[in-house]
């Protein structure tokens, strides 16, 4: 099918790709050229879309949503123009492996590759024939060969109007090649991409030496020609050309010692010294290591060594210095009637969050992985309509996407996430609350806090100074 018209909306978060989408929509459907609309999101965003179409849609319309439970219960809605359809649906639909057909010899699960899953998925969709193709936050398709990527190139030549909508296309300014499988999906035929594998694709647009037997990017490269070609098909805005805004506070450090949990911190960052010097832990798996391990410890929490009742171990509590500071924050500006995002990565962290905020007198609202979708949105609500002293304590990943927290302008971040993405998304939340916004960070004081937060700031060598000099992690306890 020939491509009528595509085009990607690369729009800062809250500058309105969702109604950017929408008024298009409706008004190729009052010129007679569409009637379904087929929109790929995050689960955490249906809600968004649901209440963006109530509120600027100005045509008759019906909204069928499409997630887990939907799939179950609801039948994608009959062809006709009385209305502009609207299927909303999640981006695990495109991943959820074939139903069960029985068990290998070795006694694992064996799948259907035609049945059940993503297959039913695509093959519905595909005889539903939506005319529009929405994919928002379509950054989340930037892996050619993830099973939701390979679905949504399949489906998306289905579609005469192909959309992709993000602000963060480029997840970082050293992954370019993000751009390969979105535009894969938007136009496959688009001279940005035509005649290119993702392997071309890199060394157009990079220079990439080989380092430890893996390739590694070294500089950008032909980026004129590229941004040429992208612009050629694409939309950009960014916040400051759609918004007037104060400018936000400088960064708040609060510098936090170890105190009950020093030895832990201390006894775990030789362990990992010892190892990266030894090889044991590599470039590649350091981030990962030190994100999970470190950063739990720097927050108060450490997992028990694994035993017959636990056997993966489980994460107790060992120190409250965090918590004991959060406190005087919350005192302080409770007091003030202010409203606060608090962002913290692991469930121990929230639990404990949630608990000091009652012991405030303030009930507090959660986002979290694996939430209710009905959970989420009642919260966000409940928060946005809170009159006094308000907070919500967020998972910054679960939180990252398509909510408006824009009642509050003061952000405290317990522990930091690993992904660049999450993290500057995560801070959008807030960005139009119309005040001069203040970001708090919690760091445990010469700890890999301060590491992460340098690297989320854009100083993308702090990994190759720690294999260099591993001995840095514990720079604040000599």
């Amino acid at each position: 099918m020939e491509l009528k018209f595509g085009g990607a909306l690369l729009m800062d978060p809250r500058t309105g790709k969702t109604k950017v989408c929408i008024d298009y929509a409706s008004i190729l459907y009052q010129g007679d050229k569409i009637s379904r609309v087929l929109v790929v999101c995050p689960m955490s965003v249906i809600d968004v879309w649901i209440s963006e179409i109530q509120l600027h849609c100005p045509v008759r319309y019906r909204i069928t949503v499409w997630d887990k439970d939907g799939r179950k219960s609801v039948a994608l809605p009959r062809f006709g123009t009385a209305y502009l359809d609207f299927v909303i649906v999640n981006y695990d639909a495109f991943s959820t492996p074939g139903e069960v057909v029985g068990k290998f010899p070795d006694g694992s699960v064996k799948r259907s590759k035609k049945n059940g899953g993503r297959y039913d998925v695509i093959r519905k969709l595909t005889a539903w024939q939506p005319n529009v193709i929405i994919l928002d936050e379509s950054h989340r398709i930037k892996a050619i060969s993830a099973k939701k990527s390979m679905s949504l190139h399949k489906l998306g030549k289905v579609a005469e109007y192909r959309i992709l909508a993000t602000g963060t296309a480029v997840t970082k300014k050293k992954r370019v090649f993000d751009l390969y499988s979105q535009w894969k999906f938007l136009n496959p035929k688009s001279k940005l991409i035509d005649g290119h594998t993702m392997g071309s694709f890199k060394q157009m647009y990079g220079v990439w030496i080989t380092k430890n037997g893996y390739p590694q990017w070294l500089r950008e490269k032909n980026s004129k020609t590229l941004h040429k070609l992208v612009h050629a098909e694409s939309f950009a805005v960014t916040r400051d050309e759609c918004f007037d805004l104060p400018a936000n506070f400088p960064p708040q450090i609060i510098h936090i010692p170890l105190e009950e949990s020093r030895q832990v911190y201390i006894d775990m960052a030789e362990e990992m010294i010892a190892r990266i010097k030894t090889g044991e832990i590599t470039e590649a798996s350091i981030k990962i290591v030190l994100n999970l391990r470190l950063c739990q410890i720097t927050s108060g929490i450490a997992r028990t060594v694994p035993n017959e009742e636990y056997p993966k171990g489980r994460l107790v509590r060992i120190g409250y210095e965090k918590l004991r500071v959060l406190d005087d924050l919350f005192e302080d500006w409770f007091e003030q009637e202010e409203k606060l995002v608090v962002c913290a990565r692991f469930r121990a962290d929230l639990a404990s969050i949630r608990n000091l905020a009652k012991e405030h007198k303030v009930q507090p609202q959660l986002i979290y992985g694996g939430q209710k979708r009905s959970e989420r949105t009642k919260n966000i609500e409940a928060f946005r309509n809170k009159q006094g002293p308000a907070v919500m304590i967020m998972n910054p990943q679960a939180g990252a996407l398509g909510i408006d927290l824009r009642t509050a302008s003061t952000m405290i971040w317990y522990s930091l996430t690993q992904s660049y993405v999450d993290y500057t998304q995560a801070r959008d939340r807030i960005a139009l609350s119309g005040k001069a916004n203040r970001f708090v960070y919690l760091q445990a004081t010469g700890t890999y806090d301060e590491t992460q937060y340098a690297d989320l700031q854009g100083d993308h060598e702090v990994i190759r100074e720690i294999m260099a000099s591993p001995e840095i992690l514990l720079r604040g306890f000599k």
